[in-house]
């Protein structure tokens, strides 16, 4: 990243977003820029390595001063790519700016046509730049000097009566942050009073809807909640809405459900697993104790704290200190729904709440009562299949993803699919097929990312993770699925593949990355868990097994030493490891590429044959009577 424009250049710096066909002319576009004294942010030159492309991208678009998209034939035809990503940031950005605040200044290198251009609607509202293949000269310097120079007055944006520049008398007033920042939950506002973030806005259930918002912070968290009710709800879905929120506490600091709606936003940023640091959960508890300092009565700041309870204050905790929470979170959410019979919100909240605590059979009774309220049937389907896969009910399963899938398909169901496949049914061909179904922008997730490793490897081909691969520009994937420094990732594909000496060199780039994690938080688990795993597939042995035990003392466990046992050749002691994983089905142990060095034992042979014979370890063995009952689908 360059330096700050040094004084007497313009403040700000200059996102320039562009197709890599276009890298040539986006290039010459930059060096006459940065010959201008302007500070460009040019993905080629700036974001090579390192940073991790998630954080560093949207922090960029968030931050800077002037967005210029470079639109081209190129961009006509290519429907889908990272550049289209950045788009939709910006556009998102655009829609908390002030009307004709200068911000996104498209630019053409060919002769397309704004009239047929497959951009944002945001691109259209503004003048286009002429550049063809890049050329540049100094006054397109000049001009954007003045831009960033004077925020006040933009040449280039439309007035929608005579189609000429417009001005406006006073820039955007800059966001002043209070509090940590926030992120996704559920709760409604004036104007949406239920939460449906697995919904599309154009679908909105028949009850939700209010008198629409009289104030600009209720317009504002109605905003936010057109975010979070996007089906394919993702990270920057949630950064939008946390822009909203913040913006909304600055307009009316003292509206309780401006906070209950941030405190909720953090903590689906922990639910989903895109944040859940220290900082994260700081946010939602205390933007939920606000709310009810604000309120004390407001259904809207009880459910935040009981949301925070559920899901912000217990992350990475044992099921005894999620208990501590339960007594207070429980009294809160069955009093809301004694106050709002089968408020969806506080249905998901209790039934996350009661599988936690190992309470299944309550558990799966709240999520069935979620799916008979319609615009919730997908998710709560959804909701119960997982559940049942990570108890290892693995029967249990395919009803309630079935239901899900056949009401609408969206990644959840979908990356389900994926794994009841392999881990279950053991069939690679469905696998793949439901991974091909997940939309790009969804593979291009951490979620995506996770599904997409397990199945490229599991059908033995690397290369295709590899390649795939090459297009995750971070370091650094976190997924329920799986979580840890690509580099690892790598490393395992070009050791399947008999390339050693690159598998290596993969490791030890993701050893760097953990370790440079832990200077920073020594005591994290999963940090040393990873510090333990590399080590081991770097054959110090000795490290692994203090690293492993580190970890496994933080978390209160017992520590998982069988990468380490396979690394050190010692297969009857992996056995022994493995005997005792009765979780473990047929199918992993014939698909899981991690046992391959035990596969010609005659003890592994032998776990294998009891598995397959097993119904609860494998759909061919004889049918388990005591497989848990699917609760009757709900009428129509």
């Amino acid at each position: 990243m360059p330096d700050s424009p040094s004084t007497g250049t313009p403040k700000g710096a200059v996102f320039l977003s562009y197709a890599s066909q276009d890298a040539e002319a986006a290039w010459r576009i930059c060096e006459t820029l940065r010959e201008a004294g302007i500070e460009v942010w040019f993905d080629q030159s700036e974001l090579r390595g390192g940073d991790a492309w998630d954080q560093s991208i949207r922090k960029q678009i968030k931050n800077c001063a002037l967005f210029v998209p470079v639109i081209s034939a190129h961009t006509q035809i290519r429907l889908e790519g990272y550049f289209r990503l950045e788009w939709k940031l910006a556009e998102d950005r655009s829609h908390l700016m002030a009307k004709g605040k200068p911000f996104i200044v498209p630019v053409t290198i060919d002769g397309t046509d704004d009239k047929e251009a497959q951009v944002p609607d945001a691109f259209l509202a503004v003048q286009w730049t002429k550049l063809p293949a890049g050329e540049t000269s100094a006054a397109f310097g000049e001009r954007m000097k003045k831009l960033l120079s004077r925020p006040d007055a933009d040449p280039g944006h439309k007035d929608p009566a005579t189609g000429g520049p417009i001005r406006v008398s006073s820039p955007f007033k800059p966001f002043r942050p209070w509090l940590i920042p926030a992120m996704a939950g559920m709760i409604a506002c004036a104007a949406v009073a239920i939460w449906q973030p697995w919904r599309k806005v154009e679908k909105p259930s028949q009850a939700v809807l209010l008198a629409p918002p009289t104030s600009e912070a209720r317009q504002l968290v109605a905003k936010v909640w057109e975010q979070l009710n996007k089906t394919e709800l993702g990270s920057e879905e949630l950064e939008i809405a946390d822009g909203f929120c913040r913006r909304a506490a600055e307009l009316d600091p003292a509206d309780a459900e401006v906070w209950a709606a941030w405190s909720q936003v953090d903590s689906w940023y922990i639910y989903h697993n895109y944040d859940t640091s220290k900082g994260r959960q700081e946010a939602a508890r205390s933007c939920a104790a606000h709310a009810l300092e604000l309120a004390p009565s407001s259904y809207e700041a009880r459910l935040a704290q009981a949301s925070y309870l559920v899901r912000g204050a217990t992350v990475g905790t044992g099921k005894g200190e999620v208990s501590t929470f339960a007594p207070e979170a429980n009294r809160l959410l069955r009093r809301l729904l004694e106050e709002r019979a089968d408020e969806p919100r506080a249905l998901f909240a209790l039934a996350i709440l009661q599988r936690n605590l190992g309470q299944l059979d309550e558990a799966r009774t709240h999520f069935v009562r979620l799916a008979n309220n319609p615009p919730f049937s997908a998710a709560a389907w959804n909701e119960l299949g997982w559940m049942e896969y990570a108890s290892g009910s693995w029967s249990a399963v395919e009803k309630p993803l079935a239901r899900s899938l056949a009401v609408q398909p969206f990644w959840g169901n979908l990356g389900l699919k994926v794994y009841i496949s392999l881990s279950w049914n053991g069939d690679l061909s469905s696998a793949r097929a439901a991974m091909d179904e997940l939309p790009a922008t969804v593979l291009q997730s951490d979620f995506g990312a996770s599904i997409a490793f397990i199945v490229f490897t599991y059908q033995r081909k690397p290369d295709e993770w590899l390649k795939f691969s090459r297009g995750i520009r971070r370091d650094w994937i976190q997924s329920n699925g799986s979580t840890g420094p690509i580099a690892a990732y790598n490393g395992l594909a070009q050791k399947m593949a008999g390339r050693n000496d690159a598998a290596r060199i993969e490791w030890q780039t993701a050893l760097k990355l953990v370790e440079h994690g832990l200077t920073d938080q020594p005591a994290d688990a999963a940090l040393l868990r990873w510090k333990g795993t590399l080590l081991a597939y770097l054959g110090d042995f000795a490290g692994s097994e203090r690293a492993l035990n580190q970890s496994a003392e933080l978390r209160g466990r017992k520590p998982d030493l069988l990468a380490l046992r396979l690394a050190e050749g010692q297969l009857d002691a992996a056995m022994d490891i493995l005997e005792s994983r009765r979780y473990l089905t047929a199918a992993n142990l014939r698909l899981d590429p991690d046992y391959d060095p035990l596969r010609d034992t005659p003890r592994f042979k032998s776990l294998l044959a009891q598995a397959e014979a097993d119904p609860k370890r494998s759909p061919q063995a004889p049918k388990d009577s005591a497989a848990h009952p699917l609760p009757p689908a709900p009428k129509d």
